[in-house]
């Protein structure tokens, strides 16, 4: 193949790298209003009054809009297609009642972004408080968090598989993991652009986000227009990983937007994306398994309850993804899960990298690493014993896993990593001093590559031949940076023979674009990408044929190359694809336009093995990562050069969510709102990172055979850092972060037993 299969860069490299590319926060339309967001300053209680006169009296204010002066209709801000009517309808645009120190009120409206926030610190609010919850221990205890609700907010069981009828002769190994709650991160904050021409009634708004067309259903709802009064614009995007996937501010920007008749703009300080955007929910889970004495799983029982915060969001269907993510990689011949969701007054849970399959990970991966410490086997073997093969059924969506290579990954993996010559080196290490010690940890986790079976997933565009040869192809895109308009570029050039550079991709434009899903799931290659390759298809088909109509030669003898119309056993070109568009314009009937529609049937295995080498000092209780290694199942790599860059991504944030990142609660109900406090890990701490990418288990529907590697490349990390920190410390430690307030605190409850 010439193009897929290569290293190519992505294509608004040199525009961001030299600061030339704008972002929604860099966009400005004339006579523009510039928004600063009035947020609770009580974590659960009644706004009673607003007092927003010295704010008004300011010179360049343009309103103050709040909880008390707006619309109390309400909408789910996880609503993104029509299917989800089972969502309730919880937050306004403003809120009278306030649910978490964060929670929107109000904002104030103004000629300058200076002006705004000046007029904010003006405005005074007077609250009834009520008691509140920040977590797990209040909630569960009965603290009265939201009023009219009762603690778990939603629940979910699930049985897969044959239950044994005794666990007499099994050994039971229990573990629990606990997580706190982690910010996504993401180097450009939300934003939003919202212009309102009354004389029309449109609606337009610019936002980075992960859905245009479920922004569209959201607005078109809760403004009561008709959608396609409504126009979204996907704008360039800084980083999401799920934080975009949810709507916070375009609802306020488009409610002001009709108030004033003029464009607003909303943008948030890293402190509100913090706060006053989605989390990672925090979570409590336990497994409990039954093993045969040499290692083979019989039955897992597991429990997880997640803190959705303060409003519902999508946590219930994040309950029910999990449930399903054991079946992904393991063959378990039963599991029993019950998942629970509870509120407190504290951030919202929301959508994060994987989806749930690394809170799954964690919890599956610690207990299979407790199985092999009780059953005295090794870590590797206890895995091989019990991966999923080839063929066989995921036991939840009653699918083929296809050609799944989760157990190749493994035996792979543990040969270029060194897997028993560097137990041994690190026993002897380990002996010779006192202060480090050094370990080595596996995690293996699998994903999904879109939504089916759980909706019809479908992919859907049109590809067009210019008549200077280069090609135009209208497809729902969300690029997150992550080089996604490069790949299906790649996907389409690979068809039809010509430089990726030479085709211009869209990105989501409710005006423009076809009806999607969205970029998650894991959707966009396996299902959006595979559109593309069958309209691709149906272009090539098309421009054959009216080739062979020009030149009067049969279809079969024909072919693409190099932008060119070439005759088999015939060296020179026949006709530049330019003077094709031409002539066939000018000849037949209409332009060399092709729609096509895809929608997919299957949802094969995607996994990864991650090997990780620490090294803990028992004195500081910081963690030094020395090596890393993962290995990805992943069909067929479109560009792996943006592969490995993804999986280094992944590498570097599931570090940091295994050693340092947690959003901690105070007792006042505030939560961590700084990167000061929280600790990400920086490019500086990470190790060499190798890449092998297992490329010859195509999937039976993917682009070329191609897999997900986006979300999948981040479940095993902190089950493998993990896992290696445990080794080296022969410890089992299961609250997150492992950093060194927990090591030393673990070092110190050690010598305690110790002494005792």
């Amino acid at each position: 193949m010439n193009y897929v299969g290569t290293a190519r860069p992505i294509h608004d490299a040199k525009g961001k790298a030299t600061g030339y590319t704008k972002y929604a926060g860099d966009l400005s339309l004339p006579n523009m209003a510039y928004l600063c967001m009035l947020h609770s300053k009580i974590p659960h209680g009644y706004v009673k009054a607003v007092h927003a006169e010295k704010a008004l009296a300011l010179p360049g204010v343009y309103g103050v809009y709040h909880c008390l002066n707006t619309t109390d209709r309400k909408y789910n801000r996880y609503h993104s297609n029509f299917d989800q009517a089972y969502l309730p309808n919880e937050e306004c645009a403003f809120n009278d009642y306030v649910r978490f120190v964060g929670d929107k009120i109000g904002v104030v409206a103004a000629c300058d972004q200076e002006t705004a926030e000046r007029a904010a610190r003006l405005v005074e609010v007077e609250y009834e408080e009520l008691p509140f919850s920040i977590g797990f221990d209040d909630t569960l205890a009965g603290k009265n968090c939201l009023e009219g609700e009762t603690p778990v907010r939603d629940e979910y069981t699930l049985e897969v598989g044959k239950k044994q009828e005794s666990t007499e002769g099994l050994i039971e190994v229990c573990s629990t993991m606990e997580l706190p709650r982690l910010h996504h991160a993401t180097m450009e904050t939300h934003a939003c652009i919202a212009d309102y021409d009354p004389y029309i009634d449109m609606l337009t708004v610019y936002c980075p986000n992960q859905a245009v067309h479920g922004i569209r259903t959201v607005l078109a709802d809760y403004l009561e227009m008709p959608e396609s009064h409504v126009r979204v614009i996907k704008a360039t995007m800084g980083g999401s990983f799920g934080a975009k996937q949810e709507w916070f501010l375009e609802p306020v920007a488009a409610l002001v937007a009709k108030k004033l008749c003029c464009p607003v703009k909303l943008v948030y300080s890293r402190g509100e994306a913090m706060t006053d955007t989605i989390v990672r929910g925090a979570m409590r889970m336990s497994a409990r398994g039954y093993y045969t004495p040499d290692g083979e799983m019989k039955e897992i029982y597991c429990d997880v309850t997640l803190d959705a915060g303060a409003y519902i969001g999508n946590a219930g269907d994040y309950i029910r993804a999990l449930a399903g993510k054991p079946t992904r990689c393991y063959r378990i011949p039963y599991m029993h899960y019950h998942g629970q969701v509870i509120s407190s007054n504290s951030p919202v849970s929301g959508a994060f990298r994987s989806w749930s399959a690394a809170e799954e990970a964690l919890m599956m991966e610690r207990q299979i690493d407790a199985a092999a410490e009780k059953l005295g086997i090794d870590r590797l073997t206890i895995r091989l014993k019990n991966v999923a093969h080839a063929g066989e059924e995921d036991k939840k969506l009653h699918l083929s896993l296809e050609d799944i290579r989760i157990g190749d990954a493994i035996t792979l993996g543990s040969e270029k990593f060194g897997w028993d010559k560097l137990k041994a080196e690190d026993a002897a290490f380990n002996a010779s001093q006192q202060r480090y010690r050094r370990g080595v940890g596996i995690g293996i986790g699998g994903h999904g590559n879109t939504y089916f079976p759980r909706f019809n997933d479908y992919g859907e565009g049109s590809i067009s031949l210019n008549a200077d040869g280069s090609m135009q192809a209208n497809f729902t895109l969300h690029d997150h940076g992550c080089g996604t308009v490069t790949a299906m570029r790649m996907i389409a050039a690979e068809v039809l023979k010509v430089p990726e550079d030479k085709i211009y991709m869209t990105e989501g434009d409710t005006a423009v674009t076809p009806i999607d899903y969205g970029c998650f799931a894991s959707r966009t290659t396996y299902v959006v990408g595979r559109a593309v390759q069958d309209a691709a298809n149906a272009l090539r088909k098309k421009m054959l044929h009216a080739a062979s109509t020009l030149l009067d030669i049969p279809e079969d003898e024909l072919f693409l190359n190099d932008s060119h119309i070439c005759r088999a056993g015939q060296d020179e070109p026949l006709l530049s694809f330019a003077e094709l568009a031409k002539k066939s314009m000018h000849t037949h009937a209409g332009n060399l336009t092709v729609y096509a529609s895809y929608s997919n049937v299957t949802n094969p295995g995607v996994t990864g093995a991650h090997f990780a080498h620490v090294e803990v000092d028992t004195w500081t209780g910081f963690t030094k990562v020395l090596d890393y290694l993962a290995v990805h199942d992943i069909g067929q790599a479109i560009n792996p050069g943006l592969c490995e860059a993804q999986i280094q991504g992944a590498v570097q944030m599931g570090c940091g969510a295994a050693l340092r990142e947690k959003m901690t609660m105070q007792k006042d109900g505030r939560c961590t709102e700084s990167l000061s406090k929280y600790h990400l890990f920086l490019a500086n701490d990470l190790p060499n990172i190798r890449v092998e990418l297992l490329q010859d288990g195509h999937s039976k529907e993917g682009p070329f055979g191609a897999k997900s590697i986006g979300e999948v490349c981040y479940v095993p990390v902190a089950p493998a850092v993990c896992g290696a920190v445990n080794d080296a410390l022969h410890a089992n430690l299961s609250v997150l972060p492992y950093d060194p307030d927990c090591i030393l605190k673990y070092l110190a409850e050690v010598r305690e037993n110790h002494d005792a």
